[in-house]
């Protein structure tokens, strides 16, 4: 599904990848906090029916941890709780026996 390529960037694999499948990430700032001299940055990247967050000392940094996150969901790993699925699952039914 998602090939890994150290050359190219979290960002660039989500955006060719999110192409393949037509769902452009989307990247969201969520917060953007603390002083001149130390700030810190949240982004949410949406890709279809996958939303992620990351943070970072830049906004660049921010994308790319999002990014990063939004990949590894897609890979199968659900790492870390900023990662969130929001796909809806059909309630299992009930099986009286």
């Amino acid at each position: 599904m998602l090939a890994v390529n150290p050359g190219k960037t979290p960002i660039s694999l989500l955006q060719e990848y999110g192409t393949r499948i037509g769902n452009t990430p989307v990247y969201d700032l969520l917060k953007a906090e603390g002083q001149a001299h130390q700030p810190n940055f949240t982004f949410r990247v949406s890709v279809g029916e996958i939303s992620c967050t990351g943070q970072g000392p830049s906004k660049k940094a921010a994308k790319h941890k999002a990014a990063e996150a939004a990949l590894k969901m897609m890979k199968g790993g659900l790492g870390g709780p900023s990662n969130t699925l929001t796909t809806r699952l059909p309630a299992a039914p009930i099986i009286q026996g």
